[in-house]
């Protein structure tokens, strides 16, 4: 996980949003239970005011019924106060 958020950073910081995107989808592909790199990946869509990838990726979290999520109720919980806004 160190090695991806490093790498994400670095082109956060470099504004290739992208890239960030790119490496987000290899890190939830290699760690699909990792509720905080969910969040990451939300979070940087809404940022980029990409509401619809947002809920995209808060809906397929949610819906992923192969994984089990390591913290499910704060994804919800984030979800919901984000959609409450």
């Amino acid at each position: 996980p160190k090695l991806f958020t490093a790498y994400i950073d670095l082109e956060l910081q470099l504004r290739e949003f992208d890239r960030c995107r790119r490496l987000y989808g290899r890190f939830l592909e290699w760690a699909p239970a990792r509720t905080a790199t969910w969040l990451s990946f939300a979070e940087l869509e809404r940022l980029l005011n990409d509401d619809d990838r947002a809920r995209a990726l808060y809906e397929l979290a949610i819906s992923e019924t192969t994984i089990e999520l390591d913290n499910p109720e704060i994804l919800w919980t984030t979800y919901i106060e984000w959609e409450s806004e």
